[in-house]
Order: structure tokens, then C-alpha cells, then sequence
């Protein structure tokens, strides 16, 4: 028949492929573990580098902002300021123009970035810098008007002057009355983001990373890129590159380009100081190290192509030699015997081994034609056993058929205890004869067991004694045949006969964990400790178990050995005796319900 050529089918392909599927393996796993703590470490370190710098925004932003704060307090503690907040009289255009100068004052020494103050009573009158009127409603259309009055100090995100107008932030600062200690307005800071842009130009990640900044309303306070500012995240792409998650780093996929990002919040704004940055330019060297991971596999998979079949030369004549013998012997050969063809030690005792095998096989199948002739004469006792059974299963309807007339001789003469006796004895042959190795239920075993114990009590009308105590819901569970009343004539026996039938004989059942155990006690002589070492060494004898039961007799140890065979080690007879007092036999069986 022609074989089928299979690829890699021979030990040195095998070979070379094992090593380069290892190689593999090995560099991969190397360029994976380097991968991951190479990407790790560089996300720690972005982690390091944001943090820092995020911390040294924030700390700018919040001592910017409280300086400008603590510099209005001259401006806000000034009677003309207070008085007009208050509104307890009405302002002269004097009073005006001195809260303006008071104003521009506080400009030109301050913050040149300002762009406008406005003075804000409780009741919305507003006074501004660039327009010197006290007006009533009128700057409604701002876009810090709804935020006051403010109990707080509040810096609002960025918006535009008049919609079109460059960029500002809007602080708001809650004006105490230097009198009552009350809230009597607010004064709003409107200032443009140079000082802001400053900052965070001289604030970058690597050659085009950047900082930027978010509002709790999600709008962009601050982006190198003009046209997102005072935008809200929704109408920006930002909106897909930052995190749903506020906190911590995250790698994300922008415009198909992978991007570090990471949050920190301000607690004094409450703002966002977001940070981002290629990943490439954090991890420059991971493809580096991704390169010369494929150079070095290119180089190990030509060393394994070139070097691995000279090496094998010296394992593969070996081993051809063996598979010839090998064949050799499979076709019938034992005479063959291998001849040493490596100085490899593990081949020497390969050849070794096989030469051994080789004789020992030959032993072998020499023994196994011995025990060949055995078991055909072993099967030839067994058939004569047969049928030598079969015959004995026909004697016994001579018995049954004789106490079956005596029943009728006795109903007829009206002898009710020889009826009784020959019905009962009939049945219980009749019990006993069938295949003893069958599985019956508990109920018909003691059925059986109850008609010998009637006969018993005939034959000892006054004195014998006995008592079946077993609940019903154990009498559907099997049981060896004949596993109880050997058990109960062993009883009557050893313990009954000797007493003249003065003596009881009690059957019980329990059940313990998933076993029932059936207890037959008597109140005998109990059994002499010489003879419970022999029961127990009989018991576990198990070539002495297996003897018992060719030789047919229906003892304890043949009790024994049928439920051992039958459910297993664990199950089985004990004994317990007490000497003067009597005896207690134990049956375990698995409790189960047919």
C-alpha cells in the first residue's frame, strides 16, 4: 500500500520546525513582555511628567488669580464703591467719575490684560469701567450677568466681548459691607488670556504636545487652537479624544492616531488642565526595540535552517537503525538484537533496553502459551462445574414436591405445626435454591428469614424469642440473596441450640452517611476472641474470600466475600461479641431503593 506524504512527516523536519516554532515562541514572548513594560513605563512616566507639570499649571492659574483677587481690595473698601453699592442715596456724576478713576486707577497699577471691571449691586444696578453710567438692566446680554450676585468667588469660562470680540475670562469677586460685614454686591473682572496663553505656551510635551483647558460646563477655556475656545466639547473633536472618565491616564485613537491623555482638576476653578501628547514621541524607542526584535529572529531562523540538520545527522542513523529491528520484530522476528551504532549514552541504553525487551517478549510469549493450555483447562472445570449445577437445580423438586405431600398428609390428619413446618420449610428451600449471587429486595429476604424463624419457634414453642425491628421505608433497598438468614442459623446455632432455645435473636436496620447497616443480635455466649481473629483474618483475606465461595459454603466469610465482590471494600460483615452477653453481627450495603 502507498503511503501518504505528509509535510514535517520525518524527525528532521520535525525538528527544524520545533526549534523555529520555540524561537518564535521565545521572541515573541520576549517582544510582548518587553512591549507591555516598555508601554508601561513609558505611561508612568507620562503619568510622572503630566502630573508635575498639571500641578505647576495649577499652582500658577490659582496664585494668578488669588493675586488678582487680593489687589481689588483697595478698589472694593473704598467709600464711593460701598456707598454706590449700597444705594442709600442717589450718585452725582461726581461720585461717578470718581469710582471710574478709582477703577482706571486699579488698571493701569494692576494687570494691563484687564479689559473692563463692572461694579454689581444686589438689586443688578451695574456700573462698568468703559462705560461710566450707573445702567439698570441694560447689560443683561452679558454672559456673567446670570451668575450674579455670587456668595463665591467665581472665575467663569471663556467668552467673547459682544459675541465677535477677542477672548475673555470673567472673575467674580462677592463685595462685603465694610459696616454690617453683608454682601452688598460684586465686583466683575474681565481680562483677557495672555497672561493664560503665556503660561501655557512655555508649558509643552514632547515636540507637539500640548496643555489645554476644560470647564465643569464642558466648554474649552483655553486650546492652542483659537477656533475651539469658548466652544462647548460637543462642537470640537475634543469631545472624542477626551475620556469619559475625568481622572487618571488614558490612551486614546484620534483621527487614527494613538494619543496620550490625562486629566487633573483645579480645586480652586474647578476647571480641567487636560494634557496630550503622540504616542510615538512618548515610546521612540519601543520601535527601536520592535526592529530589533525581527532582526534577531531573522537571524536565529537562519542559524536553526542551517545548523539543525547537521546536528541531527547524529541522532537520525540511530534512530533508523531501531526502526528497523523495530519492524523486524513486529513481523515475528525475536532473533534479531541491535548493534551499538552511537557513542551517545542515552542510544547505548536505548539499545541496551531494546535487546532486553526483545528477551523478555521472547519469555513472554513463551509463558503466554503456558497459560494458554491453563485457561483451556480452567474453562473445562468451569463447564463441568456448570453442569454439574444444572443438575443440582433439578434434586431439589424431589424435596419440594415430598414436603409439599407431607403439608397435604398433615391438613388432612389436621396437624396444623407439621403444615406449618413443611409450608414454611418448602418455601424458604424454595427461596434458598435459586442463583444466590442475585440481587433481591431487603423485603424479600426477611420474608424468607421470618418463615425460618416461625419454624424455629415452633421448635421452641416457650422459650426462643424474636423480633425483625426494620422501618419500611428500608425494605424496597436490594440486598445479596442470602445474606441475612446464614447470618440468623449461624444465630440459632451457636447461641439458641446450647441455651435450649432460652435466647433471642433481634434483627434491626439503620441507615449512616449513604450505607444501611442491618444489626443481628443475640443474647448467646458470644464468640471467643480466637475465633473473631480467625473471622477477621478471613474477612480480609481476599484469595481466602474467593476459596470460600468455590468450596459453597454459606458462612459468615462467604457473606462476607459475596458483598465485598459484589459492592466493593467497605462493605461487608462484622462481628462484635461480649462475652456471657452475646453477639451483634453487622451487614453494610450501599443504600440505595430498586
Amino acid at each position: 500500500m502507498k503511503r501518504t506524504m505528509f509535510p514535517f512527516k520525518s524527525i528532521k523536519h520535525r525538528m527544524i520546525m520545533l526549534f523555529f516554532g520555540l524561537s518564535l515562541l521565545s521572541i515573541g514572548l520576549i517582544a510582548s513582555l518587553s512591549h507591555y513594560y516598555y508601554s508601561k513605563a513609558v505611561e508612568d512616566d507620562f503619568v510622572t511628567i503630566t502630573k508635575q507639570s498639571t500641578d505647576s499649571l495649577n499652582h500658577h492659574l490659582e496664585f494668578y488669580f488669588k493675586q488678582m483677587k487680593n489687589s481689588t481690595n483697595t478698589l472694593i473698601n473704598t467709600d464711593l464703591v460701598q456707598n454706590w453699592l449700597i444705594g442709600e442715596y442717589e450718585p452725582t456724576a461726581e461720585d461717578i467719575r470718581g469710582i471710574e478713576m478709582e477703577m482706571k486707577t486699579y488698571v493701569s497699577f494692576n494687570f494691563p490684560e484687564m479689559l473692563n471691571i463692572f461694579l454689581v449691586a444686589n438689586d443688578k444696578r451695574i456700573l462698568s469701567l468703559n462705560d461710566y453710567r450707573s445702567i439698570s438692566g441694560s447689560n443683561a446680554s452679558q454672559f456673567w450677568y446670570a451668575a450674579v450676585p455670587s456668595t463665591t468667588i467665581r472665575v467663569l469660562p471663556t467668552d467673547r466681548l459682544a459675541g465677535t470680540g477677542p477672548f475673555v475670562l470673567s472673575m467674580l469677586i462677592p463685595i462685603y459691607s465694610k459696616q454690617t460685614t453683608d454682601m452688598i454686591g460684586n465686583l466683575v473682572l474681565q481680562f483677557s488670556l495672555a497672561e493664560i496663553e503665556a503660561t501655557f505656551d512655555k508649558s509643552r510635551l514632547g515636540k507637539t504636545g500640548y496643555f489645554f483647558i476644560t470647564s465643569e460646563e464642558n466648554s474649552v477655556v483655553y486650546h492652542p487652537n483659537k477656533e475651539w475656545v469658548g466652544k462647548s466639547l460637543s462642537q470640537t473633536p475634543l469631545n472624542d479624544l477626551l475620556p469619559d472618565s475625568t481622572e487618571g491616564m488614558h490612551l486614546r485613537n484620534f483621527h487614527g492616531e494613538d494619543y496620550l491623555v490625562a486629566t487633573g482638576d483645579s480645586s480652586y476653578t474647578g476647571w480641567n488642565i487636560n494634557s496630550i501628547v503622540p504616542y510615538v514621541e512618548m515610546a521612540s524607542g519601543l520601535n527601536s526595540a520592535i526592529k530589533s526584535t525581527i532582526i534577531t529572529f531573522i537571524i536565529i531562523s537562519i542559524s536553526i535552517m542551517v545548523a539543525v540538520p547537521l546536528l541531527l545527522r547524529q541522532f537520525i542513523n540511530p534512530i533508523k537503525h531501531l526502526k528497523s529491528l523495530m519492524e523486524s520484530v513486529s513481523m515475528g522476528n525475536l532473533n534479531v538484537r541491535a548493534k551499538k551504532v552511537s557513542n551517545i549514552m542515552e542510544f547505548e541504553v536505548l539499545i541496551t533496553s531494546f535487546n532486553k525487551m526483545v528477551e523478555q517478549l521472547t519469555d513472554l510469549m513463551q509463558t503466554l502459551s503456558e497459560y494458554r493450555v491453563k485457561e483451556v483447562e480452567l474453562q473445562l472445570r468451569q463447564s463441568e462445574a456448570m453442569i454439574r449445577a444444572l443438575q443440582n437445580q433439578i434434586n431439589p423438586h424431589l424435596l419440594y414436591n415430598t414436603l409439599d405431600i407431607i403439608k397435604s398428609i398433615a391438613y388432612l390428619n389436621d396437624v396444623p405445626l407439621i403444615e406449618k413446618i413443611s409450608h414454611n420449610l418448602a418455601d424458604v428451600y424454595r427461596y434458598a435454591s435459586r442463583w444466590s449471587y442475585e440481587e433481591v429486595t431487603l423485603s424479600e429476604e426477611l420474608d424468607s428469614l421470618i418463615k425460618y424463624l416461625e419454624i424455629i419457634h415452633i421448635r421452641y414453642p416457650k422459650k426462643f424469642e424474636s423480633s425483625v425491628r426494620v422501618n419500611e421505608k428500608f425494605l424496597k433497598c436490594p440486598i445479596i440473596k442470602l445474606s441475612i438468614q446464614p447470618i440468623v442459623e449461624n444465630a440459632v446455632k451457636y447461641a439458641v441450640e446450647p441455651k435450649g432455645g432460652d435466647a433471642a435473636i433481634i434483627i434491626t436496620a439503620y441507615t449512616t452517611e449513604q450505607d444501611l447497616i442491618i444489626e443481628i443480635a443475640d443474647n448467646g455466649a458470644g464468640v471467643s476472641e480466637q475465633k473473631l481473629l480467625s473471622l477477621e483474618e478471613q474477612f480480609n483475606n481476599r484469595i481466602t474470600n474467593e476459596e470460600t465461595l468455590m468450596q459453597g459454603s454459606i458462612g459468615l466469610a462467604n457473606v462476607h466475600a459475596r458483598l465485598m465482590l459484589k459492592y466493593g471494600e467497605g462493605y461487608g460483615v462484622s462481628v462484635h461479641s461480649f462475652a456471657g452477653r452475646g453477639s451483634v453481627v453487622s451487614i453494610r450495603v450501599p443504600y440505595r431503593i430498586f
